[in-house]
Parts: C-alpha cells; structure tokens; sequence
C-alpha cells in the first residue's frame, strides 16, 4: 500500500534520475547555446535516453514539482514528443506560477509543431503582454508563436505585432525593457528545438520530424 512516505521517496528517486544529472535543470534551455560542441552532443545524448526511459506517470510527478522538476520534464516531454501533455503545458504556462519553466513550456508547444499548440500560445499571450509589469515568458511565446506560423503558413502572431497592438504596448511598458526584434525570439526558439531534434535523435519514442523552421545546432564554442 501506497503512503506518502512512498510518494516523496519515489520523488526524490525521479529528481535524482531525471533533474539533477549533469545539472540537467540548469542547462536544458538557453545555456546548451553556449557549450562545446561535444560537451553539448554528449548531452543531448543523454537528454534523448532519460526522455526514451521515463514514463508518463513519472513525467506527471515532476510536473507537479518546482520548477527544476516542471522545466526537465517539459524538455524530456519536448525530445520524446508527447503531446499527450500539451494540455498540461498549456495550463502550467497561463498560470505561470512560479520562474524559470515558462520558456520550456513554449519550447515542448513549438516541437510539437500543430495548430493544436498554437490556441495556448495565444492564450498566454492575449492575458500577459497586458500586463506590461510583468516580464514573464512573453519573448519565448511569441518567438514560439512565430515558429509555428513559419511551420503551418498561419498568421496567428500578426494582430500581436500589428501598430500600437499588445506587443509593443507591453514593449512600451512601464518599465521600460530591452528591445530585439520578434525575429530574434523565433530564431531562438528554433534553435532551443533544434537541439531538441537532435536529443530525440537519441530517443526511440515515435516523434515527428524535425520542427520546420528550427535552424541545425551548429554553434560551436
């Protein structure tokens, strides 16, 4: 029988497993651009077999972790390309509970590459970039919202970007924030999902094919 001493045991078993090795919280995300080539090759190899092993209930338990947890387990989601989770994604990113995650949230979406995974970019969007106090996660979805219109010849980000609309009004502020053309923030987020695709390369999860748009991995240090 199941107690909560089980639980928290087998949670701490799965962070051990999954989050912590080779610090995999801290690099999964915009800190695989700046490794070695081969540091981050022999990384993405061992992203892609934890992303193959893990389970969907296992997935489920970070999920319902911090944000360590919340952020390992959208980019094992993101490699092994388990849209069964888009929805969970989607309701973990309006909510935006706490930091850190919300970037892989838009990364797993934009793997994903459907128009089914457009509706929570566009949701989190439509409520955050009025919110011009806050800097969350509005580059990433935007950046992710592009590269699914790149992918699915839609135009779902225009009305964002259109003169005087939500993006700029949120760019605007106050507080006054760094300016990078929304370009920047697909090119970004195609290159989080390029190394994404090439984790998976590693995982013999049934996964789509590489996200169009995603530049290759090619940065070298």
């Amino acid at each position: 029988m199941h107690n909560a001493d089980d639980d928290e045991a087998e949670r701490l078993e799965l962070i051990r497993r999954y989050v912590t090795p080779d610090r995999r919280y801290l690099r999964v995300g915009g800190a695989l651009v700046g490794m070695r080539q081969r540091e981050r090759a022999k990384f993405l190899r061992k992203l892609g077999k934890a992303a193959d092993e893990i389970s969907p209930r296992e997935l489920g338990m970070l999920f319902d972790g911090g944000w360590r947890e919340r952020k390992t387990a959208a980019w094992l989601v993101a490699v092994a390309g388990r849209t069964e989770f888009r929805q969970r994604l989607g309701e973990l990113l309006l909510a935006s509970e706490g930091p850190y995650a919300g970037q892989a949230y838009c990364v797993a979406l934009a793997t994903f590459g459907t128009s089914a995974d457009v509706a929570p970019l566009v949701a989190y969007l439509d409520r955050y970039l009025r919110r011009p106090d806050l800097y969350y996660d509005q580059e990433a979805a935007l950046g992710a919202l592009l590269l699914l219109d790149a992918r699915l010849g839609t135009d779902y980000a225009a009305r964002f970007l259109a003169t005087n609309g939500l993006w700029q009004q949120w760019i605007d502020g106050p507080p006054s924030k760094e300016r990078e053309t929304p370009d920047s923030y697909r090119e970004f987020i195609g290159l989080l999902c390029a190394f994404a695709d090439a984790a998976a390369q590693h995982c013999s999860t049934t996964r789509r094919g590489v996200t169009a748009g995603c530049q290759s991995p090619r940065v070298q240090r």
